[in-house]
């Protein structure tokens, strides 16, 4: 027994002993000699061994079960020299080694950043390094970062940057982006540093969801503004820095299918997209009075199918010819969606039933929503440069983006008026059918001219821009049934009637031309280097609405379909306070000095100056109409100061102050009238611009090739804001219009943090948002003595319209160079804000901030994920799964619903009352791409 154990133990000793000679580990870094940043997908081989792997994410390499011996390692990677050392110690010592690689190329160097960039922030590191070298705060994210991301628009990527939050249209897709809090209308779209049109027809915000976002070289979120910029930005300037012509020839294609929740679940309704582009007005003049005949019917038969798959391709292709002088490069995205989204919607008084001592919501309808969208999304673009010598080059490039959007929506609509038990009472069926066709065109053409070469620079744009919006015979048709009791006491089925049928035009076209010019002379004194700059730019902008809206006549008559009903059209409306057309002058002029004093201070601070000349005319009014023609003129003076001082070569503070402006939408001050989707839209010609007072201040961090830490904040005080409210003219039924609410404050903090751990990483950021303006809300109520309606005015604090006091983004990164294999999962979280702000003061509310009339949407998150497997040299599989937890929009009142006098349906919580729920589903995409 005793020699059987002794057996066993040397027998388990020389296995230990084998298992801890074969346990050695070899780990270490590769690095950057000259910047110290980590090197990711260096390859690391043993040499006369099978030993190979690639560094990782923080630049990090390990070799485990190896021997003690001497080994040879070789560290290669693309633009650096291949180095190789050989290590004289034990495998198994575990001990971190470290290799500095010496780049072969010089990139990055001497880049000064400010408004328009120069670096290509094409991967992680050049966007980090455009942060990090940048004289203002901003944010970049890289064409890399955008393609693994779970988004194929824009807009949806716009909400993985801190501080920003995008809204989200009927069909889940985002559009438009709240920067810091601040709304849309706050913002401004460049596209290389060149300001474009909106092709919306009233607003000057550009929907962000009609750029496909492959087509980035790189995406900036610009928050604090230089002299050379553009002042009308108070949240932030979205620039989309679209792809340059690179340096060898570079090919890229792929294609994708997809699908819906929804669809899987549920049929799709459609109808023939094709109608009149013009209403009988425009093809026969006023004069003409139209028949039920003049009028497409087809786009009010809708039939239903299963939908076809989501697909989208690309293409770009680019090279550099003529011993690299000439750069061509051209781009191309197509997508085709289907969508399918329902919604429970509450419809409210906009003024609230007065009772004893306040005021409570008055419910009147509940409507049932279905909405069935087909979008098609064009872009195409094209660059051509050519540099004559390395004094003087100049540069070519055209965009085209387009996005056809298609929707048919159905509600059923149940009135509370009249209705005497559930189940009974009138019953409203309304469906109708959009087009809505939307394109921006921008031709630019620059040069760059050292005119004393190393001191004195020009550079120059010249841009001509376009957008339009069409909306041809916008149709809806309403039908209704009465529910009712009969003798027996049962609720027979009412027949069908027609209650109503419309039918509207409406197109707008936005044309700009627009110069920029600047002059940069640099010198140097001692260790302090000089920029002094001037400039101006001027924008001619032309803008022009249409409007036509027909509405019908009708006996009582049942409805069976479109074709057989018996209707006579109205002559329309020739005369609309809609048809107007505006006209936009700017000019502007700035001066600015900058100063680096040595590698720690440098200092950036000017004036800008900026008139505005406004004028409009509703066209299809009599001359002696009010408000037909206006007129606004107006001076600004923006003045700045950025200030950055270096830490050390990895760290940096920056503080700034800005003032800016925001100047209302074209047609706000246009007294129209538009009929939305759920309440009229009226312009206000007593709007003034808003100026804001912005300061902000941030420490920077970039300790590795990608890693960040960035930790900030922000203070902001507005004057005149501009903001919907609900308004009840004398004259005319509830409306939405917008107004000047004195003054507003809006403070907060933003950190965001991205960290690689060899093949996983976190990229998260937070941003606290604080906001406060006083407005003037009328209290409706009835006088306990005498019985009376009476209406005074309230003062309420309450956040600016917009603005989530709490958004987070955060993104489990797992990337493997050696199996090609990458994954994302990425969490949005988007705290409550208010979307509509009552006039109306509501005495109970559920929180502090403002009134319990306002409409605010719920806090909610979003859950995404993507992937990325490399299958060879040249091709990739990809994935992307969006909404994985179905999160839904929901509106409400802060206002206990128990204090209605009829208790609406669908309410799920007794101390708010619900007003919209939209319901969106999971997408689904799968695609291949080939990177030559």
């Amino acid at each position: 027994m005793k020699s059987h154990l002794l057996r066993q133990s040397i027998l388990l000793l020389f296995l230990f002993i084998s298992v801890a000679n074969f346990a050695g580990t070899i780990k270490g870094k590769v690095l950057d000699s000259k910047t110290g940043e980590p090197i990711t997908g260096a390859v690391v081989t043993i040499s006369k061994t099978n030993y190979k792997t690639i560094t990782g994410l923080d630049g990090s390499f390990v070799f485990k079960n190896l021997q003690d011996g001497d080994y040879t390692i070789s560290i290669t990677m693309l633009s650096y020299e291949s180095k190789t050392k050989t290590i004289k110690s034990k495998g198994g010592s575990g001990e971190e080694l470290v290799f500095s690689l010496e780049a072969t190329t010089k990139s990055l160097e001497n880049v000064i950043v400010t408004g328009r960039l120069g670096a290509s922030g094409s991967n992680d590191a050049s966007a980090r390094q455009i942060e990090k070298q940048s004289d203002n705060i901003l944010n970049v994210l890289s064409a890399r970062t955008i393609q693994l991301a779970p988004d194929v628009t824009v807009a949806n990527v716009l909400r993985r940057i801190s501080g920003v939050t995008v809204d989200r249209g009927v069909d889940g897709e985002g559009r438009y982006p709240v920067i810091r809090g601040m709304d849309k209308r706050y913002n401004y779209t460049t596209v290389n540093g060149i300001k474009i049109p909106s092709p919306d027809d009233k607003n000057r915000y550009v929907p962000m969801d009609i750029f496909p976002s492959e087509m980035l070289q790189r995406l900036e979120v610009v928050k604090a503004l230089t002299p050379d910029m553009e002042g009308d930005a108070i949240g932030g300037v979205m620039n989309l820095v679209m792809k340059d012509a690179p340096q060898h020839l570079m090919l890229q294609a792929q294609g994708a299918l997809g699908y819906s929740q929804m669809l899987f679940d549920n049929s799709f309704y459609t109808y023939n997209h094709s109608v009149n582009a013009q209403s009988p007005l425009e093809m026969h003049g006023p004069a003409y009075i139209p028949t039920y005949n003049d009028f497409t019917k087809t786009n009010l038969i809708f039939t239903n199918k299963q939908s076809l798959p989501n697909g989208q391709l690309g293409f770009t292709v680019g090279n550099r010819f003529l011993h690299d002088k000439l750069g061509i490069i051209f781009s191309s995205s197509l997508q085709s969606t289907n969508r399918i989204s329902k919604e429970t919607f509450f419809l409210f008084s906009p003024q609230p039933d007065p009772i004893v001592n306040g005021s409570i919501p008055e419910f009147t309808d509940v409507q049932l929503r279905n909405y069935y969208t087909h979008e098609d999304r064009l872009g195409l673009h094209a660059k051509l440069d050519y540099h004559f010598n390395k004094n003087n080059s100049i540069s070519f490039y055209s965009i085209f983006m387009q996005l056809n959007s298609y929707r048919t929506r159905f509600y059923t609509d149940s009135s509370s008026t009249g209705r005497v038990a559930s189940g009974l009472g009138n019953v409203i069926y309304s469906q109708y059918s959009r087009n809505n066709l939307q394109n921006i065109y921008n031709a630019t053409l620059q040069g760059k001219h050292a005119i004393i070469p190393g001191h004195l620079v020009f550079d120059w744009s010249a841009a001509y821009s376009s957008a339009s919006q069409k909306t041809p015979d916008r149709s809806e048709l309403t039908t209704s049934q009465n529910f009712q009791l009969n003798t027996s006491g049962a609720i027979p089925t009412p027949p069908l009637y027609l209650a109503g049928l419309s039918k509207i035009w409406q197109h707008n076209n936005d044309k700009d031309i627009a110069g920029y010019v600047n002059f940069h002379y640099k010198f140097k004194e001692g260790i302090n280097n000089f920029d002094i700059g001037i400039g101006g730019m001027g924008r001619h902008k032309e803008r022009d609405n249409y409007f036509n809206q027909y509405g019908f006549t009708f006996p009582s008559q049942v409805y069976t379909d479109i074709n057989s009903i018996t209707v006579t059209p109205n002559g329309g409306t020739p005369q609309s306070p809609n048809i107007f057309s505006t006209i936009e002058d700017i000019v502007a002029g700035y001066g600015e000095i900058r100063w680096q004093q040595g590698t720690k201070w440098n200092i950036l601070t000017g004036l800008r100056i900026e008139h505005t000349y406004q004028s409009y005319n509703q066209t299809a009014l009599p001359e002696n109409s009010l408000g037909k023609i206006g007129t606004a003129s107006y001076y600004d003076l923006l003045p700045s100061i950025h200030i950055k001082y270096n830490l050390n070569n990895k760290s940096a503070l920056h503080l700034s102050y800005f003032e800016s402006i925001s100047r209302p939408g074209y047609f706000e001050v246009v007294p129209y009238q538009f009929p939305g989707e759920y309440y009229t839209e009226t312009g206000n010609y007593n709007l003034h611009h808003t100026l804001a007072h912005n300061f902000d201040a941030r420490y920077e961090l970039f300790p590795g090739l990608a890693d960040q830490l960035l930790v900030g904040g922000f203070y902001k005080v507005i004057e005149n804001p501009i903001e919907y409210v609900y308004d009840r003219p004398a004259t005319s039924n509830s409306v939405i219009k917008p107004q000047n609410i004195g003054t507003a404050i809006n403070y907060g903090g933003e950190i965001v943090f991205t960290k690689y751990f060899h093949k996983f990483g976190i990229s998260a950021n937070y941003t606290y948002t604080h906001s406060n303006v006083s407005a003037s809300e009328k209290f409706y109520y009835r006088d306990a003595t005498t019985g009376s309606v009476t209406t005074t005015y309230v003062t309420v604090n309450r956040p600016l319209q917009g603005q989530a006091a709490h958004i987070g983004n955060i993104s489990l990164l797992y990337k493997d160079a050696k199996s090609g294999t990458e994954f994302q999962l990425a969490a949005i979280y988007t705290g409550k804000h208010i979307v509509y702000a009552s006039p109306y003061y509501g005495k109970e509310s559920a929180t502090a901030d403002g009134s319990g009339l306002d409409y605010w949407q719920r806090g909610n998150i979003v859950v995404d994920l993507s992937g990325e497997q490399k299958l060879n040299k040249h091709f990739a599989l990809y994935c992307k799964i969006t909404n994985l937890l179905n999160t839904s929009d929901i509106t409400e009142m802060l206002h206990s619903s128990t204090t209605l006098s009829s208790f609406p349906p669908f309410q799920d919580r007794s101390d708010r009352i619900l007003v919209d729920k939209k319901y969106y589903g999971q997408s689904y995409l799968l695609g291949i791409r080939y990177h030559l």
